[in-house]
């Protein structure tokens, strides 16, 4: 599977390549990218960042580059691309969220929490987590869940939050 992850420029978003080490991945940002290409990785620009345009823009990456899957990671970039998730399908793009109607129950983090942790499903399946939640495991599989979040340990559920920069 060929997946475009977007915040490519961000360290932040390079530690969740192991999640995808098997699959091919493209790393996008908006504005300059590195011309570096690794074996299962690559960047490439999505241009200027304009608001009015993201869902859109990313589709015609997601399209010239023949993506399967997307995976917004810029928190601006979330709810445009879940808005526009029928779009995606239509071109056999799989969107890597939540569903629109419990996307906000998985928003920003309490600053409170301390995540240290992340898990990444695709269809409620667990693609990889840096800690193994028999009850995360469970719920992921019962809401179906698409997408990276962070978590604590002592809470994995009820602090489950979508993994943005």
């Amino acid at each position: 599977m060929k997946i475009l992850i977007t915040g490519g420029n961000s360290a932040t978003t390079l530690k969740i390549l192991k999640a995808f080490a098997e699959h091919e991945v493209i790393l996008a940002d908006y504005g300059e990218m590195p011309s570096f290409s690794a074996l299962n990785y690559k960047f490439i620009s999505l241009g200027d960042k304009n608001d009015d345009t993201i869902a859109h823009s990313l589709l015609n990456n997601c399209l010239d580059q023949e993506v399967d899957a997307i995976l917004p990671i810029r928190e601006f970039e979330v709810e445009p691309v879940a808005k526009a998730k029928v779009l995606f399908n239509e071109f056999n793009i799989e969107t890597l969220l939540p569903n629109l109607e419990v996307l906000k129950s998985y928003s920003k983090p309490n600053a409170l929490v301390k995540y240290d942790e992340w898990v990444a499903f695709r269809a409620g399946e667990v693609l990889f987590t840096t800690v193994v939640d028999a009850e995360l495991t469970s719920f992921g599989k019962e809401a179906h869940l698409n997408g990276v979040f962070n978590f604590n340990k002592l809470e994995a559920v009820a602090n489950l939050r979508l993994y943005t920069i």
